[in-house]
């Protein structure tokens, strides 16, 4: 199995060869690294321990794809931050680290906010400034110049995409308060879009979307003045939409997020994808959900990941992600605060090897402790009889001429 590291180019800013050189020591096979990431405040741990790094949304490289690519220009473009991805990329690769472009796409507050009309709107009318509406035409545009740039930077081998897909009314922000008590129902409901997308895509599949945000608003009015003891997810969903409305908004967002990346993968180039993906319908934290088995054909690869330390939630996504015979990457946190001892990351790449992952990758680099890169080298590797798909396999496959 090989290992992997997610990172953010703020790592790479003093001493690039250097960082490459300490991620290949470590026995690290491919950096995930951030090409467009949301905006961050890192306390860092390796690079230059102790640093607080702030860093606004924006995309971390500078140049841009050769003529041929997407035509015009696109109605939403990030900020360039600086081109620290493309200097870490060459250091990585000249040191024998290979690296895949991590995009954080639709959770961009700078776009949601300076375009509310393409932001996420709930039920009650209001707009998300911390998140795009995967079924706006110019938001799917955004999203495809986004990967298609990527896709022709140098020393870039394949692409991760996060946050694809309908991001959810919480974000950890802004000093978020609420004094309500919200069950996990009624913070799915408050993620609903009824954006004029959102409401086209739910008339062509019969349902009257104003009807659909009035029993939203009642269900989450009615809360807010008695609050209710939280039953089952699905079953207070049921209960608030009622079943045949209910079913629709969630076979309708399925279908708006798997095309949003087949999209993206249209744009890739031909470079091997992998989609931070879940088997929950009802997650709203970044990760593409709704039909796994749609999402996996139509990104080629699926990341699934549990960054809370939650193993038994991963190798329900693990167990979900197999089923769909794509090759899979499973992603964990080498945080302190997750991960508490080397044997509980053995054991994290013991259940992804055993559940068909052909990478761990780990979260983050110069976030975990330093002396947790040892661990690295002393996790057990690809036996010669391992037949689990791995994604430089992937990566042949996928760089066959298009039919």
């Amino acid at each position: 199995m090989n290992i992997e590291v997610f990172a953010h180019p703020v790592s790479f800013r003093r001493a690039p060869r250097a960082e490459a050189e300490r991620l290949r020591t470590a026995g690290v096979d491919r950096v995930r690294l951030a090409y467009a990431y949301h905006s961050g405040r890192w306390l860092l741990t390796t690079s230059e321990p102790a640093a607080v790094v702030d860093f606004p949304a924006g995309r971390w490289f500078a140049r841009h794809r050769a003529p041929g690519g997407e035509g015009g220009d696109p109605p939403l473009s990030l900020p360039v931050l600086g081109d620290e991805a493309t200097a870490a990329a060459e250091e990585l690769v000249t040191a024998g680290v290979a690296v895949t472009a991590w995009l954080v796409g639709l959770h961009q507050s700078p776009l949601a906010a300076t375009r509310p009309e393409l932001a996420l709107r709930n039920a009650f009318g209001h707009p998300y400034r911390h998140a795009l509406c995967p079924a706006q035409p110019d938001v799917v545009r955004y999203a495809r110049t986004l990967v298609a740039e990527t896709a022709g930077q140098p020393g870039v081998s394949g692409l991760e995409l996060e946050a694809f897909g309908y991001l959810g009314w919480q974000h950890q922000s802004a000093h978020d308060k609420t004094g309500a008590a919200l069950r996990p129902a009624d913070r799915w409901l408050l993620s609903l879009c009824f954006c004029p997308a959102c409401a086209d895509r739910l008339s062509a599949a019969g349902v009257d979307g104003a009807e659909a945000a009035a029993r939203t608003r009642a269900a989450l009015l009615a809360q807010l003045a008695d609050p209710r003891p939280a039953g089952a997810l699905d079953e207070d969903a049921v209960t608030a939409l009622g079943p045949d409305l209910h079913d629709t908004l969630l076979a309708v967002r399925a279908e708006v997020t798997t095309e949003l990346v087949r999209a993206a993968a249209e744009a890739s180039g031909g470079l091997p994808l992998s989609v931070r993906a879940t088997d929950d319908r009802y997650a709203c934290d970044g990760k593409s959900s709704g039909d796994l088995g749609a999402l996996a054909s139509a990104a080629g690869g699926l990341t699934v990941t549990n960054l809370a330390g939650d193993a038994s939630a991963l190798r329900r996504d693990l167990v979900a992600a197999r089923r769909t015979g794509v090759p899979i990457v499973a992603g964990w946190n080498l945080g302190a605060a997750q991960t508490s001892d080397e044997e509980e990351l053995a054991e994290a790449a013991r259940q992804a090897r055993e559940h068909g992952a052909g990478s761990l990758a780990l979260y983050a680099y110069d976030l975990a402790p330093a002396p947790r890169l040892e661990w690295l080298r002393r996790l057990p590797r690809k036996s010669s009889g391992d037949d689990t798909a791995t994604y430089d396999s992937h990566h042949d496959r996928q760089t066959e001429p298009a039919r």
